[in-house]
């Protein structure tokens, strides 16, 4: 007999109630084992942070979800699409790395007016800019803008941008108290236009300020973190 649960996961989805469905899935990068048997069910337009120590599998796990990397066994569907189906998935994911993913020879302008390109949307780059406080910087190209405004500059494009599910990876390092809480005003807008969270992040206590639900890497095994600590 069928797996009922796979069955659903291979069934057409439109407007699928889950962002995000995993089912048994394993990733081996070379000979380390990252993943090991992951389900995980985030539904749409909700939040969630994730939390391990360094070397978890955190990033990995973001990577996978945005079709960056392959799962080695298992399966999933992300917004309804096979999670192996990249062009798909990458439509409606925007994966925020922890270095902010950025292209260095451009503008912070160019840099947002190019990514809304990519995605074929309509957006005012100035307007994102003013709003992160980089409106003096629109100009300089991002080789020259410190870790703490390129971090504000990839704030602006993921609000810019607003796909259905947005992945961040530590996004409270090299900022402020008042970079902190901008960070937080953001998701949060993001969080109420109905966007799905997933943020990485060694500060749970911001984190679940936007994304309350908290699970636990820990030897590429996720679990449930009722404390967030």
């Amino acid at each position: 007999m069928a797996d009922p649960v796979l069955s659903a996961l291979h069934a057409p989805q439109s407007g699928a109630p889950h962002a995000v469905q995993l089912r048994g899935v394993w990733l081996r990068l070379g000979r380390e084992v990252v993943l090991r048997g992951l389900d995980l069910d985030v539904p749409t337009g909700s939040g969630v942070t994730l939390l391990g120590e360094n070397g978890a599998g955190k990033t990995t796990l973001l990577r996978l979800i945005s079709s960056g990397l392959k799962p080695t066994r298992g399966e999933g569907r992300i917004l309804g699409f096979d999670l192996r189906d990249g062009r798909a998935v990458r439509d409606g994911v925007h994966l925020m790395p922890v270095d902010a993913g950025l292209y260095p020879d451009l503008t912070g302008e160019e840099n947002l007016n190019f990514a809304l390109q990519m995605h074929a949307l309509k957006g005012d780059a100035a307007a994102a800019l003013q709003r992160v406080g980089l409106e003096r910087a629109a100009a300089r190209r991002v080789r020259f803008l410190s870790a703490g405004m390129r971090k504000r500059l990839a704030l602006a494009r993921a609000h810019l941008l607003a796909r259905p599910i947005t992945l961040i990876d530590e996004p409270f390092a090299n900022l402020d108290e008042a970079g902190r809480q901008l960070t937080i005003d953001l998701l949060g807008d993001l969080a109420g236009r109905g966007v799905t969270l997933l943020i990485a992040a060694h500060e749970p206590h911001l984190a679940r300020q936007v994304a309350p639900r908290a699970l636990r890497l820990a030897a590429g095994i996720l679990s449930e973190d009722d404390h967030g600590a």
